[in-house]
């Protein structure tokens, strides 16, 4: 993941060389178109013809491809074409446009599919008595969490939630109800000869 991030904070910095006001010097603007169209060759020739050799030599020639390219459209946008200032614009805006799918995407999923998530989904018992039962929450998004459910004959009521991460991934053997109140149920939990005192609140 390490280039990746090279990438990501190179390009955040094209971003904000668009709000530099600063006249750069031409001859910059030529050697960057220059280098792109190089590693554009460079590129063709190591996807067509020969393979460059290693598996980092490719990926950081797309990454100076791209960043050629971002960068002479921050830096040059006022004096390029028309024509140009598409291409070259295309290449700041892409990551963006990348990234926005692959959230729209996971977002669109889990909207449409959550009915039948929660319908199918079951949630894990992790403790049991006859009286009480806590349950680890289930949820495509959500957090670990349990769940302290107070049983009754025929209907159980939730007496609250907590993420506290002392337990929420701990084997539970025990329970002990301290107190309760009107938002708030208290209680001391059991997990490897330890007692955790642990808020659940609704």
């Amino acid at each position: 993941m390490t280039l990746p991030y090279i990438y990501i904070c190179f390009h955040l910095l094209t971003v904000v060389l668009l709000f530099v006001n600063t006249t750069w010097a031409d001859k910059y603007k030529k050697s960057l178109i220059k280098a792109h169209v190089i590693l554009f060759l460079i590129l063709l020739l190591d996807i067509f013809v020969v393979n460059l050799k290693g598996v980092w030599l490719d990926r950081l020639l797309v990454v100076a491809f791209l960043l050629t390219a971002s960068m002479t459209f921050a830096l040059y946008r006022r004096t390029l074409r028309t024509w140009q200032k598409i291409y070259f614009g295309f290449f700041l805006v892409y990551p963006f446009f990348a990234a926005s799918t692959f959230l729209i995407d996971r977002i669109f999923f889990v909207l449409v599919a959550s009915p039948l998530l929660v319908t199918l989904t079951v949630p894990e018992t992790r403790f049991s008595t006859k009286d009480y039962e806590v349950r680890e929450i289930v949820g495509a998004l959500a957090p670990v969490q349990l769940a302290l459910i107070e049983k009754g004959l025929v209907t159980e009521r939730n007496l609250g939630m907590t993420n506290d991460e002392e337990v929420t991934y701990k084997d539970i053997t025990g329970l002990n109800i301290i107190s309760v109140t009107k938002d708030t149920t208290f209680a001391i939990i059991t997990s490897g000869g330890k007692n955790y005192k642990v808020a659940f609140h609704r």
